[in-house]
């Protein structure tokens, strides 16, 4: 099945004329977006709160506002603060300032997927999000270059939904490259997918992979730049990403290609164990709004439970190894104090 693409020609930056834009948060997303708006000739006008990003906004020759005076000076308003924060802040500032018409555009699908969001039902709601980081969103803009972007009209009270989100896609550099069509339950599913099935499926593997070989007496070292240290994973996705997944095979020598391909076709176990282990963590995890209920509605701190997890996981010997292992190579390069 393949999504619609849209392009510059199918956006109009004409629709932001007459429209401020507040772009609430100067973090990642948030400092590169309103760079990538206002080189694009929109007005923007940013809201955060007082800290080190407030700071960086003024540095940066922005008019910046406290949230609720951004929301209420602009008809645009970009969410680009951390998804836990969103459903005090929009409750706090944003939909108390929001009018008939206003635009609201998000980032991430999360909060809109779970109902998390109170939003009146007289404006529109959209999402343009980007699948690259604030540095890349900014780099290839000012470059010229394109990146992958997912976009939707979610609620389209004015009938013109689309067309703010295509030209808010625009004015970031979005359509350089071509924007998807998707929606909010789409983006959500995905990324909480890759977060909770692939990349702990390879984080897996490296511990798995490392308790074998060591137990065969390879030395720590040789273990994990093999593993991961040398940067050689990194360049094979980087190949990946321009060739494909089979066509970049064709970079690595013939021994390499033979013994990755005979031993896919002898991981049809393998591929059936995740399958099953996917397709609960899509369906029972996601998409059930378990893993939301836990994550949003358990009231705890944050921080804390992360924290907790992160100590759990650190006693995987892996990480004592990996720890011993680039200690002395920072040493190394690293100057040392002044004599």
């Amino acid at each position: 099945m393949r999504a619609r693409i849209y392009r510059d020609a199918d956006a109009d930056l004409g629709v932001l004329a007459e429209r401020v834009v507040a772009v609430i948060g100067y973090g990642n997303q948030g400092r590169a977006q309103a760079q990538n708006l206002r080189d694009s000739g929109v007005r923007v006008v940013v809201g955060n709160r007082e800290d080190d990003y407030r700071d960086q906004a003024v540095e940066d020759g922005f008019e910046v506002l406290d949230i609720d005076q951004a929301v209420r000076a602009a008809r645009v308003v970009l969410l680009l603060i951390p998804d836990e924060i969103q459903p005090d802040v929009v409750a706090a500032h944003i939909a108390p300032g929001l009018r008939p018409g206003d635009t609201v555009v998000v980032a991430s699908g999360y909060n809109l997927t779970f109902g998390l969001l109170e939003l009146a039902d007289d404006v529109d709601v959209v999402m343009v999000a980007p699948r690259m980081i604030g540095e890349g969103v900014r780099d290839r803009y000012v470059r010229g270059i394109g990146y992958p972007c997912l976009v939707s009209a979610e609620h389209d009270r004015t009938g013109t939904a689309l067309a703010t989100a295509l030209a808010v896609a625009r004015g970031i550099g979005a359509t350089a490259g071509g924007a998807v069509a998707s929606s909010a339950r789409e983006e959500a599913a995905l990324d909480l997918f890759t977060e909770q099935a692939i990349w702990p499926a390879v984080f897996a593997v490296l511990q798995a992979s490392y308790e074998v070989l060591a137990r065969a007496g390879f030395s720590d070292d040789a273990i994990l730049d093999e593993m991961y240290l040398s940067g050689e994973p990194a360049e094979v996705f980087a190949r990946v990403a321009r060739m494909g997944l089979l066509d970049q095979l064709r970079t690595h020598s013939r021994t390499s290609q033979y013994g990755q391909l005979s031993n896919l076709e002898r991981s049809a176990d393998l591929v059936e164990t995740l399958r099953r282990r996917f397709t609960d963590v899509l369906e029972g995890d996601i998409l059930s709004g378990s893993f939301a209920g836990d994550w949003s509605g358990s009231g705890t701190d944050p921080e804390a439970r992360i924290r907790a997890l992160r100590d759990r996981a650190a006693k995987h010997p892996l990480v004592a190894a990996e720890r011993a292992v680039k200690a002395p190579r920072r040493e190394a390069v690293e100057p040392g104090p002044p004599l």
